[in-house]
C-alpha cells in the first residue's frame, strides 16, 4: 500500500503543481483545457512498466493519478476565483462560479485519463493505432478547443511548433552525431532572410511561399556543409567555439549588408594592381549599392502562403498557420525518425560513441559529418522560411547566442538523439518562456499593485519590489537553473535515448553476479 501511495504522490505532484500554476494564471476554462492533455499524458503513462491486460484494468491505473491532478485543479480553482482574482484588482468569482469551473476541470481530467488509460490494455497492434489516433484527434481540434475556451494559446502553440522543429533538427547535430553546435540560430536566420529576400518587395523579388520553403531549406544546408568543411579535424569543444563563432557572425553580416556593390574578382584585382580600379567590372548595385538586408531594421513585409480554397494566410486567423506548422513538424519527425534508423544514422552513432573505431570500420568521417551538419541545418532553413513567413518580418536580432542556447537547452531537457524527448523538451521551455513567464508577470504586477505596494510605506521598498520581481527578466537564469539540475539529477534527460541511458547508468542496471 505505502508503494501505490508514494507511485500515487510521485506521478501527481509534478502534473498536479503545472495544472494549478496553469489555472491560477490563466483561471476561466484553461483548467479544463490543461486538464485534458495531462489527464491523457497520465492515461499514457500509467500502465508503464506494468503488464496491463485488458482496458479495464488499463483504466483502474489510470483513474486515480487523474482524480489526484483533478483535485489539484478544483482546489486551484478555488484559489483563483475567491482569492487571486479580487488580490489582482479583478472582480472574483462566486463559490458556485469556481466551484463550476474546478469540477469541470476535475471530470475532464478524469475522462481523458481513463479514456487514454482503456486504450493502454488493448492488444499491442489496435493499442499503437488507438494512441496515434487520440493524439493526432487531440492535435487536429485543439485550435478549436482553444477558441471554445477563450484561452488564446494558438498563437503560442504555433511559435512552439517553430521551435520543435528547430530542436529536432538540432538533435541530429548533437543528439546523433555528437557535434556540439552552439550556433544553430545561424541557419535559422538565413532560412528566415531567405524567405526574406525572396518573397518581399526588398530586391524586388516576390515569389511564391510553396516556391521558397524549399530554396530556403536547401540554402541552409549547403551553408551547413560550407560550416562543417573546416570544422572536420575538430573535436569536441573546439567544435562549439566555431560553430559558436558562425552564430556570432551570421546575425553581424546580415546587420551590415546595407550598402552592397558587386564587382567581378579577377578584373577587380587587375584594375586596382594596375592603377585604375574603374576597369572592375561591375556586377550588382552598379548605379548605387543595395540596401540588401535593411540593416537593423530588417525586411517587412515579407510574403504569406496562398492556398486556392483558404486563400492569404492572414494574422487574425491562426488556423491555417497552426496546421501548416503542425504538418512540417509531423513531416520532419517522421523523416528524422527514418534518417536515424538508416545506414547513416547508425554512421552518425557510431561516429558519437568513437571516431577511431567508426573509421577503422569503414565509415567516411568526411561524408557522415557534412550530413549530419547538412541535415540539421536544413530542418532549421525550414523553420526560418515558416517563421518569416508567419511574422512577415525579420530583425537581425531575433537570430542571437540566445536562441542557439534555448533550442539547445531543449534537446538537453528533453533527452539527447530521442525525437519524442526532444520534442517534449521544446513544449516545455516554449510554454515557460512564450506563454507561463509573461502571464505570471502579469499576474504578479496585478497583485503587487492592488494587493501589496498600498500597504508598504517606503517608496524605495515600493519601486524595488515594482522593478525586482519580474519572472520574464529572469528567463534565462531560471533556463540556466533548469539545466544545472537536470545535470545533477537526470542528466540523460527527461526522455532519453536508450544507448545515451545505458551509457550514463549501465552499472545500476548490472546484475550481481
Amino acid at each position: 500500500m505505502s508503494n501505490q501511495l508514494k507511485q500515487f504522490f510521485k506521478s501527481t505532484i509534478t502534473l498536479g503543481a503545472i495544472a494549478s500554476l496553469t489555472i491560477l494564471i490563466f483561471g476561466g476554462w484553461s483548467g479544463a483545457v490543461i486538464g485534458w492533455l495531462l489527464g491523457t499524458a497520465i492515461g499514457l503513462t500509467s500502465g508503464e512498466g506494468k503488464r496491463v491486460a485488458n482496458p479495464l484494468q488499463g483504466a483502474k491505473l489510470a483513474v486515480l493519478p487523474g482524480f489526484g491532478v483533478g483535485i489539484w485543479l478544483l482546489i486551484a480553482s478555488l484559489v483563483q476565483g475567491l482569492w487571486l482574482l479580487p488580490a489582482s484588482g479583478q472582480r472574483g468569482l462566486s463559490v458556485s462560479s469556481a466551484m463550476l469551473f474546478g469540477l469541470y476541470s476535475l471530470a475532464i481530467t478524469v475522462a481523458a485519463a481513463v479514456i487514454m488509460g482503456a486504450i493502454q490494455g488493448l492488444p499491442s497492434y489496435r493499442r499503437q493505432i488507438a494512441t496515434l489516433f487520440n493524439i493526432g484527434a487531440i492535435a487536429i481540434i485543439f485550435p478549436f478547443i482553444d477558441q471554445i475556451a477563450q484561452t488564446r494559446w494558438i498563437a503560442t502553440v504555433i511559435e512552439i511548433q517553430i521551435f520543435v522543429m528547430l530542436a529536432l533538427g538540432l538533435n541530429i547535430v548533437v543528439g546523433f552525431a555528437g557535434l556540439l553546435d552552439l550556433g544553430y540560430a545561424a541557419f535559422f536566420a538565413i532560412g528566415a532572410y531567405t524567405t526574406g529576400l525572396l518573397s518581399s518587395s526588398q530586391l524586388g523579388i516576390q515569389w511564391n511561399f510553396w516556391l521558397v520553403l524549399p530554396i530556403a531549406a536547401v540554402i541552409a544546408g549547403i551553408t551547413g556543409v560550407i560550416l562543417g568543411a573546416p570544422t572536420l579535424r575538430l573535436r569536441g569543444d573546439y567544435i562549439a567555439i566555431v560553430t559558436l563563432g558562425f552564430g556570432e557572425i551570421v546575425p553581424v553580416v546580415f546587420r551590415n549588408l546595407t550598402s552592397v556593390r558587386l564587382e567581378e574578382p579577377i578584373s577587380k584585382i587587375i584594375g586596382t594592381f594596375m592603377g585604375h580600379p574603374e576597369w572592375a567590372i561591375c556586377l550588382l548595385g552598379c548605379d548605387r549599392p543595395i540596401n540588401l538586408t535593411g540593416g537593423e531594421a530588417g525586411i517587412n513585409p515579407i510574403g504569406r502562403p496562398i492556398l486556392p480554397i483558404i486563400g492569404t494566410f492572414t494574422s487574425s486567423n491562426y488556423f491555417p498557420w497552426y496546421y501548416l506548422i503542425l504538418l512540417l513538424v509531423i513531416f520532419s519527425y517522421f523523416l528524422i525518425g527514418r534518417l536515424k534508423d538508416s545506414r547513416l544514422g547508425r554512421s552518425w552513432t557510431a561516429i558519437r560513441e568513437d571516431e577511431l573505431a567508426a573509421s577503422a570500420m569503414g565509415i567516411n568521417l568526411v561524408q557522415t559529418k557534412l550530413l549530419a551538419f547538412a541535415m540539421g541545418a536544413t530542418f532549421s532553413g525550414f523553420a526560418g522560411s515558416f517563421y518569416a513567413s508567419y511574422i512577415t518580418a525579420i530583425f537581425p536580432s531575433v537570430f542571437d547566442f540566445s536562441v542557439s542556447v534555448i533550442i539547445l537547452c531543449m534537446v538537453i531537457l528533453g533527452g539527447l538523439g530521442n525525437a519524442i524527448g526532444v520534442m517534449l523538451g521544446g513544449v516545455i521551455i516554449m510554454s515557460a518562456d512564450r506563454l507561463y513567464l509573461p502571464q505570471l508577470a502579469k499576474v504578479l504586477k496585478g497583485v503587487l499593485n492592488n494587493s501589496v505596494l498600498p500597504n508598504i510605506a517606503n517608496p524605495q521598498w515600493q519601486d524595488f519590489l515594482a522593478t525586482s520581481i519580474d519572472p520574464t527578466q529572469m528567463r534565462l537564469f531560471l533556463f540556466g537553473l533548469t539545466l544545472v539540475i537536470m545535470m545533477l539529477v537526470r542528466p540523460e534527460g527527461l526522455l532519453p535515448d536508450r544507448i545515451h541511458q545505458e551509457e550514463l547508468h549501465g552499472n545500476e542496471t548490472e546484475k550481481p553476479v
